[in-house]
């Protein structure tokens, strides 16, 4: 019965939905942040301007959030930044308060490639092997089910990247030898600013 269980699971371990790899941008945030804290180490105030608007409700039709920013980005500041982000991490620490959420289709093997990259990276959460995969299991049935996993199966997750990581993530994989990172890069590209903040070389 078990052989006969496992015989289906991997036939669905590798949805044919999906697409081996793909990466799609759920939401950006801190642009007003890193600005306004962009020239506070030479006792300067913010020369772009921008506003953050929040309203929220909480009732019998659900809760509803909504958040809006706007940034007027002064050109001076945005070659200051370039600036910084070319001379170092340690220059460009306000990129650490940009950052992307991001929805992930991707192989085991290429989410443990990416703990490389342990800081200005957090995972929010992904698709439960024991939950959806061996769903119904436990004690050893469940232990086993789960080593027979295949590094090639996919998942789904969302995580966080701040600007400064993935400027990390694009210099050291844009030319990997592995096509999924290749295209990991080609979505950091399509990133806002990514040509002054990201992609931008020394």
């Amino acid at each position: 019965m078990r052989e006969t269980f496992m015989k289906m699971k991997r036939q669905d371990l590798t949805p044919t939905h999906r697409k081996r790899f793909s990466i799609e941008t759920i939401e950006i945030a801190g642009y007003v942040s890193a600005l306004m804290a962009l020239r506070l180490p030479f006792g300067l105030g913010c020369r772009s301007v921008g506003s953050v608007a929040e309203k929220h409700s909480n009732d019998e039709q659900g809760a509803h959030i909504e958040v809006s920013s706007i940034m007027d980005i002064e050109p001076k500041d945005l070659h200051l930044l370039s600036t910084l982000v070319k001379r170092g991490d340690e220059h460009a620490k306000v990129l650490r308060g940009i950052v992307v959420y991001a929805q992930i289709d991707a192989p085991i093997w290429l989410y443990r490639e990416l703990e490389t990259y342990r800081i200005g990276r957090e995972r929010l959460s992904c698709e439960s092997t024991m939950h959806i995969d061996c769903k119904g299991l436990g004690g050893v049935e469940l232990e086993r089910a789960k080593d027979e996993i295949p590094m090639g199966h996919i998942q789904r997750t969302i995580d966080m990247f701040s600007y400064q990581t993935l400027r990390r993530i694009y210099f050291q994989r844009r030319d990997h030898r592995l096509p999924m990172w290749r295209e990991f890069c080609d979505w950091i590209e399509t990133l806002p600013f990514a040509q002054e903040l990201i992609t931008i070389e020394k």
